[in-house]
């Protein structure tokens, strides 16, 4: 793949110097929701995270001619595999009146998005008309258009132009409006916006990086850059960092702590997950480990996290039903609301919960409540007591129960009932992450164990 640079360079340079000319080059185009701009999903898998195949009509003008209605691209299939990002489109528009210019101050441009290749109204997944103010020969840009009761669409450009600059010059930002462009000049940027996960940031490298997940506010993660795509890491267990309590107060919750990385002791904080989860369409991936032996790879689509008043309630749904957090007795995690023992918000009452009811009959020993979590069905907490690790063997034996009184990490594996016919398996697994993504996950090797390694 071209890099950016090297891609303006070739448009500067394909086009006689001596007559004015103005490109731009679509980069990538983004449907997140996979959907209609009407919300209504372009495929009947949409709940897998499927996308649309897209058909693009686009028009530009740097000499002042209304673009709204034009399309020179004409029927321009850019997928076929209903993916919801189409990256290295690389597709090039051009002004054909850029000759007939005075100057550059700088430039409107229509993007029509649709299912249909007559742009039929009932098809339309995006139409509107982007002005950027700029006096600049290069540049770059993303733009992010909102779509009414349904998630935003994204674009990626570039131009470049040869035409020469008014002799006042303007910092650029672009604007956009559904109808044509009235002449208004604000001021404008070509700054691109801070990345929301780890899909968007610049250094695709595994690591721990910087996201805005409200687009403003600064986050440290885990990012595990793979061949399928990015996972943003927002909550990990394990034995490589320290090993920190998560037996905290429920306002703590709603902020990050720990220390992000593979294998280390990690919340991404309730509020993030909100923010996150508005911004885009995620999967979530479960990685269960017992040492270094995968035990489950768990699937959740459309992942969303509520605000504060509805006690940051989970929302997805499950690749495979009756496991894991769609696991039900009484009530699943899914569509739960977030809670603790002090403060619970669950479907059941506490004095049913097995979080906090386990008892060793033989002994007359209960459980003591640890940790925060969404206690649907309660046979699942990813946040409980990190056992210490006893390779391939993640059974907590009953002795170490009764000294200790806590469940582990634990997360139903198995749709029946769980130990000792209770709601909780009476596991404890030793590395384990929840991870938000955005690709394919069709694409995803069930047996992929190399988090665990």
């Amino acid at each position: 793949m071209l890099k950016t640079s090297v891609l303006l360079t070739f448009l500067a340079v394909t086009v006689c110097a001596q007559q004015n000319y103005f490109k731009v080059l679509i980069r990538e185009i983004d449907n997140p929701a996979g959907t209609l701009r009407n919300g209504n999903p372009c495929s009947e898998f949409g709940f897998l995270g499927v996308g649309c195949n897209t058909f693009l009509g686009a028009a530009v003008s740097a000499s002042g001619n209304n673009v709204s209605n034009s399309n020179t691209l004409g029927q321009t299939q850019i997928n076929t595999h209903l993916e919801t990002r189409i990256s290295n489109l690389n597709v090039i528009v051009s002004d054909d009146q850029a000759s007939t210019a005075d100057s550059f101050n700088g430039f409107d441009l229509h993007i029509a998005l649709a299912t249909d290749s007559n742009f039929t109204p009932e098809s339309i997944i995006d139409d509107y008309v982007i002005h950027v103010s700029t006096d600049q020969e290069q540049g770059v840009y993303t733009y992010t258009n909102t779509r009414p009761g349904t998630l935003a669409t994204t674009i990626s450009i570039a131009w470049s132009t040869n035409i020469a600059p008014q002799s006042t010059t303007n910092t650029p930002e672009p604007t956009t409006t559904g109808v044509p462009f009235t002449g208004s000049t604000l001021p404008p940027t070509t700054t691109p916006k801070p990345p929301v996960d780890c899909s968007e940031i610049s250094n695709l490298t595994s690591g721990i990086q910087t996201i805005y997940p409200d687009g403003s506010t600064p986050v440290s993660v885990y990012c595990d850059q793979t061949a399928y795509g990015a996972y943003t890491i927002i909550q990990s267990r394990g034995t490589v960092g320290e090993n920190i309590t998560f037996d905290l107060p429920y306002a703590n919750y709603s902020a990050a702590f720990g220390t992000p990385g593979k294998g280390n002791n990690y919340w991404f904080g309730l509020d993030n997950m909100n923010s996150i989860s508005g911004q885009k369409t995620y999967a979530l991936q479960i990685d269960l480990c017992c040492g270094t032996k995968l035990i489950a790879k768990q699937i959740y689509h459309n992942f969303k996290v509520g605000n504060l008043a509805s006690f940051y309630k989970l929302t997805a749904s499950a690749d495979i039903s009756g496991t894991g957090l769609d696991y039900s007795s009484s009530g699943k995690d899914l569509a739960a609301s977030f809670s603790t023992f002090a403060d619970y918000h669950g479907p059941k009452t506490k004095d049913n919960c097995d979080q906090f009811e386990f008892y060793d009959d033989a002994n007359d020993i209960q459980a003591k409540s640890y940790g925060g979590w969404w206690y649907g069905s309660c046979g699942n907490n990813l946040n409980g007591f990190l056992y210490p690790s006893r390779t391939l063997n993640c059974t907590v034996p009953l002795e170490v129960f009764d000294n200790n009184r806590m469940l582990g990490v634990n997360m139903r594996t198995t749709s029946g009932p769980g130990f000792d016919g209770y709601d909780v398996d009476l596991q404890s697994y030793d590395r384990v992450r929840m991870a938000l993504f955005s690709f394919d996950s069709t694409t995803i090797d069930r047996k992929d164990d190399s988090f665990c390694q």
